[in-house]
Parts: structure tokens; sequence; C-alpha cells
């Protein structure tokens, strides 16, 4: 069974052409116009020009907001130029990802200190390249409308990939937005039997009044894979001379066929708040206004999770799995999760005057969970059991956003009542600008104090191949440390940090050999268990970015140094590099230029491995543990900007020849290929 476009997909692609050709040619006809007068402030009372010819104002801002408090914090909008070519790549923009290979699949970072506490459908966590969660979420406003196409594709359908991202907003006046987010990958994959196909619809919609806001989005994402599980040697790429024929990177042989991991998603998000305040004259003798200010804001945010996976298997090898806890021949593993939570809270606005020099927010919430999954009904039935879950949750942040010198973000959460009394989660984050040697140092704190029960799934899991209850686990205490310097005259940027880590919980293989001197092949089985580490866990890591110009030569270096106290369960390289060495200058002082090539390495480590069955990472077997790493994968490539248009073209992995091209045990990076991209902004 091929994951192919269906012919209701094709339609769908169809009829979005269709729709968005008048959107395009009118754009075009408008193209000349807007570039030039890309740079201009505009407004809209200036949107009238000489000879009444219409100029259209093209600002765009966005913001993202936090998933409690619905405060905002500007971002960029995804427009930018410098890595373009490395956008769209699962490894990410510095290469500090392991995956599996093929566009969309599974990843996990190398760097301890970026990986984050993901939700508790502990399933998405592995997909954060197409699954965006509430933090990540953009909100705009924008004087035209605004519609950004991206387009980036990679090979033929026989071994490539494909990614479509096309965002549209428009205002409504100045305080109202509303927008739409459609994002589709569609990849083959260099190797055989991993192709993905995973879609994603958003809506959005906001409204920033004086009095009055809100913030609102429902997304569905539907993600199929295919899931392969490794290579069947990784002699295939290691001692190639070997075999007796040569082989196509699709014709080496996998671990498994005719196997799929499947989820749904629905997700809604709002967030409003009503502020009561008072009205003050400002500006002087010739331009007064009366401007409201917000004293207190009563809030309330609704989040909703309906959440599925699938696992579907026919035709498994019998020694490919230890133990099959559900009786049939294939596997149809299903599981559910729903979550609703509500919190209303209160806060006292930051800065309403001289004295109020933070803000001071305090919630109360109520979180019910609920999950559907195999389960035995007794007497050798099987049938789908529920468990619910339900907490009471208090909370408040401390905040202060405003000034140049000082800025801090201290919040705290606790569970006083339900399934979960007794966790809590503290964390901070500041900010301190300083001048020093005619520059100013941007130095920042973040910290964690979190005793925290882990996710269900990690306490009782029950699937045809896989199957436990945990009752013993305790909660997982992690306090970490984080801080860093930047220095932007001097391009540097200095990250140093320590987390310890009690009752680390995390997944293991301990499947059994199965064949030894029987044939050239020793191969174990793969039994998937929840596990955790009582021991203290530390790590310690650094990171230093620090980019260099010499007139149009730009070198950029990302360099991450790791140790750990216990690389067992938590192994980590202790190197990760990343470096860019590129030519940056124009063209008709218009076309902007990047031409030059990055390199991505890591050393050597016990990397985890993947399990299909769950469609996670975990600690490779000790009995059957094999290293990757030690290996530069070096790319070209030519990255150019023109006003509304960025592209770019890419020969990844140039270097390809030596064997040792592994992201994960027995996922091999893709062969050397030409990677091509293209964005489009459109106005009005």
């Amino acid at each position: 069974m091929e994951l192919t476009p269906t012919t209701d997909m094709k339609q769908l692609f169809l009829i979005t052409a269709f729709i968005l050709f008048p959107l395009m040619t009118s754009a075009q006809r408008h193209i000349r116009g807007l570039e030039s007068n890309a740079d201009l402030d505009m407004t809209p009372e200036d949107s009238v020009g000489d000879n009444d010819k219409k100029i259209v104002p093209t600002e765009v801002y966005a913001w993202n907001i936090d998933d409690v408090y619905g405060n905002r914090t500007v971002t960029y909008v995804d427009t930018l130029h410098h890595l373009y070519q490395n956008h769209n790549l699962n490894e990410g923009l510095e290469g500090h990802y392991n995956h599996l290979g093929n566009l969309g699949t599974p990843r996990l970072s190398r760097v301890y200190m970026e990986r984050d506490e993901g939700d508790e459908f502990i399933f998405v966590n592995p997909f954060d390249q197409f699954f965006m969660p509430t933090s990540q979420f953009r909100f705009y406003n924008t004087k035209s409308p605004f519609l950004n196409a991206d387009y980036n594709l990679c090979g033929d359908k026989q071994s490539g990939d494909s990614h479509i991202k096309i965002t549209f907003t428009t205002n409504a006046g100045k305080r109202v937005n509303f927008g739409a987010l459609f994002d589709y990958i569609y990849g083959e994959g260099y190797y055989s039997n991993q192709s993905t196909a995973h879609m994603g619809a958003s809506g959005f919609a906001s409204y920033i009044g004086d009095r009055y806001d809100f913030h609102f989005y429902y997304t569905h994402n539907h993600m199929k894979l295919a899931e392969n599980g490794g290579i069947i040697s990784e002699s295939y790429i290691t001692n190639p001379e070997s075999q007796k024929k040569s082989f196509d990177s699709n014709d080496i042989p996998t671990q498994l066929s005719n196997t799929w991991g499947r989820q749904d998603h629905d997700i809604v998000h709002f967030n409003h708040r009503y502020n009561i305040g008072f009205t003050r004259t400002e500006g002087d003798s010739t331009d007064m206004k009366e401007v409201f200010v917000p004293v207190t804001s009563i809030f309330h945010t609704f989040h909703l999770q309906n959440m599925k996976r699938r696992y579907i298997a026919y035709g498994t090898p019998k020694d490919y799995h230890t133990y099959t806890f559900l009786p049939g021949d294939s596997a149809r593993d299903k599981t559910t999760y729903m979550q609703i939570k509500n919190i209303v809270g209160l806060s006292l606005r930051e800065g309403f005057n001289k004295y109020a020099a933070a803000g001071l927010n305090a919630y109360v919430g109520f979180d019910h969970r609920s999950y559907e999954m195999e389960d035995s009904l007794g007497q050798g039935r099987f049938g789908m059991g529920t468990h619910k879950e339900s907490d009471i949750l208090i909370g408040g942040q401390l905040i202060r956003t405003g000034g140049h010198l000082l800025h801090y973000n201290v919040n705290a959460e606790f569970i006083v009542a339900g399934d979960n009394i007794g966790d809590f989660n503290v964390n901070g984050h500041g900010e301190l600008n300083l001048p020093i040697l005619r520059d100013t140092a941007q130095i920042s704190v973040d910290a964690i104090v979190q005793d925290k029960t882990p996710s269900y799934y990690l306490h009782h899991f029950h699937s045809k191949y896989a199957w436990w209850d945990n009752d013993g686990m305790d909660r997982q205490f992690r306090t970490r440390i984080l801080g860093s310097v930047t220095l932007p005259k001097t391009r540097t940027k200095l990250t140093v940090g320590l987390e310890n880590i009690k009752n680390y919980t995390y997944l293991v293989d301990n499947g059994e050999l199965i064949s030894e001197n029987l044939e050239p092949i020793v191969r174990y089985t793969h039994n998937i268990n929840a596990t955790q580490c009582r021991d203290n866990i530390q790590i310690i890591s650094a990171n230093l970015h620090q980019d260099f110009v010499f007139g149009p030569v730009h070198l950029d270096n990302d360099v991450t140094y790791q140790t750990c106290t216990e690389s067992t369960p938590l192994p980590l390289p202790t190197l990760s590099l990343y470096h860019n060495l590129y030519l940056k200058f124009k063209i008709a002082k218009v076309l902007n230029c990047e031409l030059g090539g990055d390199v991505k390495y890591f050393t050597k480590y016990k990397a985890p491995t993947y399990s299909p069955v769950l469609g996670q990472f975990a600690v490779q077997n000790k009995d059957n543990q094999v290293e990757i790493g030690n290996y530069p994968i070096i790319s070209v490539y030519a990255n150019f900007d023109l006003k509304r248009t960025r592209f770019y073209i890419q020969y990844f992995h140039v270097n390809q020849s030596d064997g040792k091209y592994f992201w994960a045990p027995g996922y091999p990076v893709n062969p050397r290929c030409i990677r091509f991209g293209i964005s489009w902004n459109f106005y009005d």
C-alpha cells in the first residue's frame, strides 16, 4: 500500500489553484507598484499617490501568545532570507535534529537544552516540524491583505518530497484580523517504505481593542507515515562492497513493509479578556488625544484537543517483535486523547502608573483528560478501555515588558486537587541590557524548577506489540538554569546551561537475540518499554554562536558542547557543529544573493533508536548498540531575495562517499540531491 495523494486530494489542489490563480494574477498586476514602494512607511491615508495611482501599504505585523494569559510577544513574519535554503530540512536550520531521512518523519534534537516539555499526547512530539503548539501559532495585523505562498521540491515522484505552505491574512478595520493557513507535506522518500503525507489547515482571528481583545484559532491535522523499521543491515551503507550487487537507495531492503502510523488532530484555542481602566489626555497643546489606560483585566482561556493515533501493520515478520499481546495476524492499534482545559484569571496590568513597574496575574483552572486504548476485558477478551483524569490548578505570573534596561517574566503553576495533585512548575526568564565597550550586552537567564507526573502514556500503554502498566513511577523532578550573553556588534552569543533530573523517564528497547552465527546478519527482536532512572542526572551544555564578516565573505559558526553524567538513559553527542561559509552581495541593487556551502557534524555517540510501534525515539538495546556520527554532511547553495520573492537552489550532501551517513541507527541520510524552494508574498 503506497501513500500517494488520493483523487480527492488532487481535486483539492485543483480547487485551491483555481481559487488562488485570480489572486496571484491580481498581485502580479500590482507587483511593480508594490516593489517601487517597498520601503515606504505607509498608512491607509497615504494610499493615494501622484496622479491618483494606488500605492498599497505593505506593513505586516506578527505576534505569538502564551497559552494561559494571552500575552502577546512580537515575532517575525515568516519571510526571512538568511538560511532560507535550510528552512525545509528535517534536521533544522543548523542541523541539530536526528530524524529518519524523509521529509516529515519524526525527529529529536541532539542539543538537549533545545528539547521542550512536549505535549501530554506524546505521539505528536517527534513531529514538531509540522505540529504547531499554541505558543508558536502566529497572529497578524496587516494594512492590506497578505498572502505568502511557500513551495519546496526535491527529487521526483519516485524518491523525492514536496512541501507547500500558504498563509493568508487580512484586516477588517484596524482592530480585527482573520486568516487561514494550509500546510501540506508529501515525501516518497529515497528509501523504500518511508513515505509521508501530512496535511494541516487552520483558521484564526483576533480582535485588539482598548477594553476587549481575543485570539482564536482552530487547527485540523491529518498525518500519514509509512514505517520501514530502518534498513535491514547498515552494511548496505557502511560496506557496500560486501554485497553481491550494487543497490540504489530505494532498492535496499527494509525491516518492515505494509506498516503505517496515522494521526488526526482537532485543536481549538480561545483566549479573551476584558480590561477595566481609565482614560487620560496625552500629547501637547497642538496634538491632544484621549488614551485608554488598562488597570485590571479579567481573562478566560479555553483549550480543546481531540487527538487520535493508529498503528496499522500487515505481514510483520514473526521475529521482529519479542511479544504479541493481542490476537490476530495484523495490528490495528488505536488510541485517542481528549483534553478540555478552562482557565479564568485576573490581571493587574503593568505600567498604568509610575509605581506599577510590573504586571501581576493570577488564575484558577480545570483540566480534564480522557484516554482510550486497547485493554483486557477478562477471560481472554480484549476491547477499548477508557481512563479519565481531572486536575484543579492555580497559577500566577509576575511580568515586566516595559523599559529598556530590565525585563522579566516569572510563572508558577500548582495542581492543588485531582489525579496529579502535588505537581508544580515554576519557571522564569529575565533580560538585562548593559552598555559595554560601545556595545549593548544582552544578558538573559532562564530557570525551571518542576516536579511533574510523566505522561499517562508512559505509565500505561496497550497495543499489539507493546504493553505496560507502570503504576510505580514517581514524579520527574527537574531544575535548570540557562544563561546567555549576546554582543550584537561582534555577532557573538554564548549560552551555558546546567540541568539536574531525578527520576528521568524514558523509553528503552530490550529485545532479545534471535540469530547468531546462523546468518551473516545478527538480529534482535524489538520490545519497547517505559522506565525511570532513579539516580540524579546532570547535563552541562555550552553553545557558542559566532559569526564573522570580511567584506562580502561571511562565516557563521554554531558550536555546542554537552556532557551528561548518565549517558545510558540519556545519550548525547559531545560536540554538534554547524559552519556556513558564503558570499553575500547584491546585483543591480535589488537582488540579494548568498552563495556558499555549509557543513553539519556531530561526534560519535550511541544515538536513540526509533520504535515504529510507538512512533517514538528510545534508548538502544544494551546488547545491540551501534554508534553514528563523525561524518560531515556538506551542501552548497545559492539563496536569493528579490523584493517580494525568495528562492534557492541547493545541492544537498555533495560529499556522499564513505558510507558513514546515518541520522539514526538504521536510518541513512538521503543521498545527494538537488533541492529547490520559492516563497512569494502577495499584497492586495
